[in-house]
């Protein structure tokens, strides 16, 4: 998302989706642990966003060089494994075993951001 997109983006809009978030949860989740599906769902979002715009800013500063990436991006604060992306997670929605395939997504970004 550009940063004139992410201006465009009023409280309204966000309030918005969020809710359509938690209708998705209606009836299969207890409303009192709503938040905390809907938190590790934010994570597991935001992250990989912030990542890919970071990829995308260093992609422009190295001219597309990816060893100076990969490299750049392994002594950032925060490193995110290429299986834990969102899309990679997203990929796997319709699988049985959803709740396993999030929770090793998050145990592999724990372990990588150990130091």
């Amino acid at each position: 998302m550009s940063e004139q997109q992410a201006a465009k983006i009023d409280q309204d809009e966000i309030n918005s989706i969020l809710w359509k978030a938690w209708d998705t949860f209606r009836g299969v989740v207890d409303p009192a642990e709503y938040k905390n599906y809907i938190l590790v769902m934010l994570f597991v979002k935001y992250l990989p966003d912030v990542w890919q715009d970071q990829f995308e800013k260093l992609k422009e500063a190295f001219y597309g060089d990816e060893d100076r990436i990969r490299r750049r991006l392994k002594r950032e604060r925060f490193v995110l494994p290429e299986s834990c992306s969102f899309k990679e997670v997203y990929s796997q929605r319709n699988e049985s075993n959803l709740g396993e395939i999030i929770d090793l997504a998050l145990e592999e970004i724990e372990e990588a951001n150990k130091k």
